[in-house]
């Protein structure tokens, strides 16, 4: 290469010195995303809006919640004790429950076709953080709630029930220890 050539390719390398360091940033900001995006893994369920922490008494009119199980907004005073139920319990009382970082399971009779002692036992490998109970409403087999996230089954996947047990467990405003 002649003088005249290499003089060149130095004033063009001094005319655009950003290109290898956007090249850099570029390469370094891809990296980040996929090593956080490798850590997450992919959300089970979805998720809804926060509609709050508001305490209400009784039977008290609220406004309708986002989602069906409810996954936040207001709710009573009191959770309902940590376990396994053969009745209902109202949305407002679980949704307390799910403000204290815990995993509602609610299931329907009728499209159930495990018996209901199957998620009490799942229950009982997270006792301090989990409620079984049954709601005739739910159109899907299975549904669990956690704060802000809901995730339905059509049919009882003892390690997909785990699974958002342990990543959605704690996850609500106030937090008590398991």
């Amino acid at each position: 290469m002649t003088t005249a050539g290499r003089k060149s390719n130095v004033k063009r390398a001094a005319r655009t010195p950003w290109i290898p360091l956007v090249a850099a940033a570029v390469v370094a900001v891809g990296s980040v995303l996929a090593v956080k995006s490798a850590s997450q893994g992919s959300q089970l369920g979805q998720g809804f809006a926060n509609q709050g922490q508001e305490h209400i008494a009784a039977g008290a009119q609220h406004v309708a919640y986002n989602s069906f199980p409810a996954t936040s907004g207001p709710h009573s005073v009191s959770p309902k004790p940590w376990g396994a139920y053969t009745f209902e319990i109202d949305q407002e009382t679980l949704v307390h429950n799910l403000e204290h970082g815990g995993v509602v399971i609610q299931y329907n009779p009728d499209l159930l076709k495990v018996s209901p002692s199957k998620l009490e036992a799942v229950q009982a490998q997270f006792p301090n953080k989990t409620v079984v109970a049954p709601n005739a409403k739910l159109k899907v087999a299975l549904a669990l709630t956690s704060w802000r996230r809901l995730y339905t089954l059509d049919a009882f996947d003892e390690p997909k029930i785990v699974d958002f047990i342990k990543r959605y467990k704690n996850h609500g405003p106030e937090q008590l220890p398991d």
